[in-house]
C-alpha cells in the first residue's frame, strides 16, 4: 500500500486518550499532513503500528514533535525509531522536544540494545525554545509556547526533584493562511489566552486537566479577540469520554461562533 498524497491539510487522530489506559482509546498521537509534509505530534504508544497501517509513513515521516515528557505522549518513540529501522528508512528524521528529554531518551535507546548509528538514517535532535520558531521544509513554521502543565503535575509528587526544568509546550503550526494549535497538556486553559491572538484554522485542545466550563470560559474570552474555525477536543478525561455527545452539545452552545466542534475517535481524519 502506498501512502496517499495530500495536497491540503489533513489531521489524522491516531490516539486521543488521556493518560489512563483505555480499551477504546490509544495514548496521545496525531498526524498532520500539510501539503506533502508529514508531522507527528506526540508519540504515545502504539503509534508505530498506527503509522505502519497508513502505508509508507515510517519511511516518509518528516518530523516528530513532542509536547512534553509524560509517558502517554512519548512512550512510543523507541518503538517508532526501531520500526523505521526495520522498514529500512534512509531519510533523516527530525525530532523536536524539550531539551531536558534529549539525553535521557538517547540513553534509553542505548539501554534497549539499539544504536543511532545502526538505525540506517540520521536522527536530528532539536530542543524547543519558548516562542522561537522552527522552520520545516522552508515553508512550515512551528512555534512552541511554554505551559506549566508538567511543573504542576510533577513537582507535587513525593520524591520529585524541584530543580528539574519540567518543560512542556503547546505547538503553533503555520503554513500560509493555515494555522493549527496543538495544546498538548495545560495547567489551565487560560494559558492559551497569553499567546493566541491571530485567527486559527483549527485548535486541537485537551479536556482532561480542567472542566468543560473552564475551557468554555477561556475560549469565549479568546473569541473576543480572534476567531477559531474548528475546535477538536482530545485527551478527554474518562468522565467526558463517556459523555462525548453531551460535551459536543454544550460546547456548541457555549461557542456558537465556532463552525465545527469535533470530538474525534481514534482513527478519524479531518480534512481542510
Amino acid at each position: 500500500m502506498q501512502a496517499p498524497f495530500f495536497s491540503m491539510a489533513t489531521i489524522s487522530f491516531l490516539g486521543t486518550g488521556s493518560g489512563i489506559p483505555s480499551e477504546e482509546r490509544f495514548f496521545s498521537s496525531t498526524l498532520l499532513h500539510l501539503e506533502g509534509t508529514h508531522l507527528l505530534v506526540d508519540a504515545g504508544e502504539p503509534c508505530v503500528h498506527l503509522l505502519r497501517e497508513r502505508g509508507d509513513l515510517l519511511r516518509e515521516l518528516d518530523a516528530v514533535l513532542i509536547t512534553h515528557g509524560h509517558v502517554d505522549h512519548i512512550g512510543g518513540l523507541p518503538a517508532l525509531l526501531q520500526g523505521c529501522m526495520l522498514q529500512e528508512r534512509t531519510k533523516p528524521l527530525s525530532i523536536y522536544l524539550p531539551e531536558e528529554m534529549i539525553a535521557p531518551l538517547r540513553a534509553w535507546i542505548r539501554a534497549l540494545y539499539l544504536t543511532e548509528e545502526g538505525f540506517g538514517f540520521p536522527v536530528n535532535w532539536n530542543a524547543w525554545k519558548d516562542n522561537t520558531p522552527e522552520i520545516i521544509d522552508e515553508k512550515i513554521s512551528i512555534i512552541p509556547h511554554a505551559s506549566d502543565h508538567l511543573k504542576q503535575c510533577y513537582r507535587g509528587l513525593s520524591g520529585a526533584d524541584p530543580s528539574r526544568p519540567c518543560a512542556s509546550f503547546s505547538l503553533e503550526i503555520r503554513r500560509d493562511s493555515f494555522c493549527a494549535i496543538f495544546s498538548g497538556d495545560l495547567s489551565s486553559p487560560q494559558e492559551l489566552l497569553t499567546w493566541i491572538s491571530k485567527p486559527l484554522t483549527v485548535l486541537v485542545c485537551e479536556l482532561s486537566h480542567f472542566s468543560l466550563e473552564q475551557l468554555g470560559a477561556a475560549l469565549q474570552a479568546l473569541l473576543e479577540k480572534t476567531s477559531v474555525e474548528t475546535l477538536c477536543l482530545v485527551h478527554l478525561s474518562e468522565e467526558y469520554a463517556r459523555e462525548k455527545s453531551e460535551v459536543k452539545i454544550q460546547m456548541e452552545e457555549l461557542l456558537p461562533s465556532i463552525s465545527n466542534v469535533f470530538l474525534p475517535d481514534d482513527g478519524e481524519i479531518l480534512d481542510f
